[in-house]
């Protein structure tokens, strides 16, 4: 009876571990694609305003460049909320299942 559960207690455990570290890898790749975005955004600005004639090329540019952000900012947001959504769904599930073996 005692391998039996200190077997599950394992098991769990190891489940667990592994859980955080998917959870690890997919936090990691959406940071880093989100980072690409910005890089991709400052790069045309630089060469936006690198090739720039004139002061209202300029403006035309950092407007531009302001747009394409906000717009990067607006898709990280979404994502930020939907994550949270999950998350709080997560707590709830595990607060339910442990009032539930009370």
């Amino acid at each position: 009876m005692k391998f039996l559960l200190i077997a599950t207690l394992i098991m769990s455990v190891a489940y667990a571990d592994e859980k955080k570290e998917q959870n690890l890898e997919e936090v990691k790749q959406k940071i880093s694609a989100n980072i690409d975005q910005k890089i991709s955004a400052l790069q045309a600005h630089k060469g936006c305003v690198q090739g720039a004639s004139s002061k209202e090329a300029l403006r035309g540019c950092r407007n531009s460049h302001k747009a394409s952000m906000k717009k990067i900012h607006e898709e990280n947001k979404g994502e930020k909320e939907e994550w949270k959504a999950e998350k709080k769904a997560e707590r709830e599930k595990r607060k339910s299942e442990k009032q539930s073996k009370k």
